[in-house]
């Protein structure tokens, strides 16, 4: 599991993909949910510990997705078309269901923290920025989820180019060596 999640070399048949992106995704989602939860309780230590966190599940992210992309002959800097393509599916589920789950009162708490930014009060925003995550947090769980079903399909169709290329032999496929 260490290989299919931290080394980045080599590549992975669409099956080993699955598993490493359904682990990415629950990862990605107890993270998400701890860090809006416990975060602000653990102050600057914690805080660091979640940036630290963070950093180990996008570099495991990177792994994962690059041997797929290895496994199917091309570059593994295709990883930023992934994250573009989730920015964007970000981007629409908050606009579609933002407003659902922010309701009134998420929308009051986003007028007056413009209004009080304005004044030049930031320990507000940072007060309101905790409220307001705790809000969209499902909004949050469901796009990450979604983003990951998405993106997982399209790399996940890539097909396996047959036999060795630049990367390694196709994986299962070591036994002919012999």
């Amino acid at each position: 599991m260490g290989n299919l999640l931290f080394n980045p070399q080599g590549r992975i048949l669409k099956h080993r993909f699955w598993q490493g992106l359904v682990i990415l995704t629950v990862a990605s989602v107890l993270f998400q949910a701890f860090q809006v939860r416990l975060g602000p309780a653990l102050g600057v230590g914690g805080m660091t510990v979640f940036f630290l966190l963070g950093l180990l599940l996008l570099y495991a992210e990177v792994c994962v997705y690059a041997k797929r992309f290895h496994d199917a002959g091309t570059t593994a800097w295709w990883i930023l078309a992934v994250w573009v393509g989730s920015f964007i599916i970000s981007m629409i589920m908050s606009q579609l269901f933002g407003s659902v789950f922010l309701g009134e009162r998420g929308a009051a708490i986003e007028a007056e923290v413009a209004e009080r930014l304005a004044q030049g009060e930031f320990m507000v925003a940072i007060e309101a920025s905790t409220a307001l995550a705790e809000m969209v947090l499902p909004l949050t769980l469901i796009t990450i989820v979604v983003s990951a079903v998405v993106m997982g399909f399209i790399v996940g169709s890539l097909k396996t180019q047959p036999g060795q290329n630049k990367h390694g032999p196709v994986p299962g496929e070591e036994w002919q060596d012999f």
